[in-house]
């Protein structure tokens, strides 16, 4: 067998291979025994179907079969000794196909024209510098929370007048309806769901309070639909049961229970620490809520981090491509997926995916040199931080829920395999630049965000 390269290009060459009746006999025999072991025709045992009959029916496709694994083995040896890999996949270089011919012991000729992976080498370093902005946590965000906390943990009292945030319980009557068909029922309402005539009358009422209202959709927010369903509990609402509600209504308080926040005891700061970390008094709290507080900002900033760095390290790094035969490449692979709606409509422009190329290529070149990989326990390490991103403030308990549910499925384990992969690449990325702190408010660094969305 005879092997022969030609360069076309810049990492763009033709191999011819030539393949001798030598070459290709031994293989192409033992494919026939193995089909007429295997063959099961009517009228003959397993195993004993006549070899001109096997030739017959399955000679040509068995030999083309043989053919293609030489020029495979072929291709790669000749890569392998110059040390190339290939870039996508060989393509014919001639137009029509070579013919195959059982009966005839010929000498056959392939060739394909393959395009070679360029050398990679990354365009930032130690002298590049990059901003990684740092919030600190105000003092008025670490009261909010720690004011929240102690909601969370208060206790709910009954008072005697309603003010912010109380909630209020009612009985509420239809005055003007007749008999049974009188709506009447226990809800609630909070200042939030008022109109300025509710605030006007049932701001601050007393928990004696009893009144009379015009029109009991003038006092809540909302449209008709959504008062009927959430204040007067109408279930299934529609237009016509809505206009058949006499809005002239009758409004006696039942209770206004108010929540008391939590004392800062004991028992307050070891149910925090469920939350914090063990904490036993409100300076290591606010310590804690502070700690928290800036790496949430941290790790928000070091988004725009990443993708300051990512885009220099794209525009740095140049890269030689065998464009000529990646055009064909892409061409062909459009032609062979025309007919595949779902293809057809996922079809990118050839410049961007010659960006991707790029982008895969760098990727797979610090894959490669620094062996990232991802295992079980970061896999699953990932889905619990990502799930928590989203249902942390439910509890840790629903967040194991939805990741032993999310984990059934292949897509999102992959989903997370990438994302333990591409943290691992920025991370190395990261190592190789240099890192500025600068200090910023969060409103500065919106407005920051904000201005270079719109620049983009």
């Amino acid at each position: 067998m005879n092997v022969q390269t030609e360069q076309l290009g810049e990492l763009h060459e033709k191999i011819t291979i030539t393949i001798d009746p030598a070459d290709y006999q031994p293989s192409y025999n033992k494919a026939l025994k193995d089909l007429a072991k295997k063959a099961n025709f009517k009228g003959f045992r397993p195993g004993h179907v006549p070899m001109g009959m096997v030739k017959k029916l399955y000679g040509d496709q068995a030999l083309a079969e043989e053919l293609n694994k030489l020029v495979n083995e072929a291709i790669d040896k000749q890569l392998k000794s110059e040390n190339k890999q290939l870039l996508g996949d060989p393509l014919p270089a001639e137009d029509e196909p070579v013919t195959i011919n059982q009966n005839e012991a010929k000498e056959y000729v392939f060739q394909y024209e393959v395009g070679i992976q360029p050398e990679v080498e990354l365009g930032l370093s130690a002298s590049d510098s990059f901003t990684w902005y740092k919030i600190p946590a105000s003092d008025e965000d670490i009261q909010q929370e720690v004011s929240r906390l102690r909601k969370k943990y208060g206790k709910r009292e009954e008072v005697d007048t309603a003010a912010d945030e109380d909630v209020v319980y009612v009985h509420l009557q239809e005055l003007d309806a007749e008999g049974e068909n009188a709506l009447h029922v226990h809800s609630f309402y909070n200042r939030e769901m008022l109109t300025e005539a509710g605030l006007e009358m049932l701001g601050s009422v007393a928990k004696d309070f009893k009144g009379t209202c015009e029109d009991i959709f003038a006092l809540f927010k909302g449209e008709k639909e959504q008062v009927a369903k959430n204040v007067l509990q109408v279930k299934d609402a529609d237009a016509s049961s809505i206009d058949a509600i006499q809005p002239r209504f009758e409004i006696a308080v039942e209770r206004i229970v108010r929540l008391m926040p939590a004392e800062t005891d004991a028992a307050f700061f070891e149910a925090a620490s469920g939350e914090y970390g063990e904490v036993s008094d409100m300076e290591s709290l606010e310590a804690n809520i502070r700690s928290a507080i800036e790496h949430y900002n941290n790790e928000m900033t070091r988004g725009r981090l990443d993708n300051d760095i990512y885009k220099a390290l794209i525009d740095a790094t140049q890269i030689t491509l065998p464009e000529q035969f990646l055009e064909k490449w892409y061409a062909k692979n459009r032609a062979n997926n025309e007919e595949d709606e779902a293809s057809a409509e996922e079809k990118e422009p050839l410049d961007v995916f010659l960006k991707r190329l790029k982008e895969s290529l760098i990727f797979s070149h610090v894959q490669k040199n620094h062996e990232i990989s991802a295992n079980q326990e970061e896999v699953i390490q990932e889905a619990i931080t990502h799930t928590r991103a989203s249902y942390g403030q439910l509890g840790e308990e629903f967040v194991r829920y939805i990741v032993e549910n999310n984990i059934k499925d292949r897509s999102f384990v992959e989903s997370m395999h990438d994302r333990v992969l591409q943290n691992k690449f920025l991370d190395i990325i990261r190592g190789k630049v240099n890192i500025v702190d600068e200090a910023i408010t969060l409103e500065a660094f919106q407005n920051l965000q904000k201005a270079t969305t719109n620049v983009e």
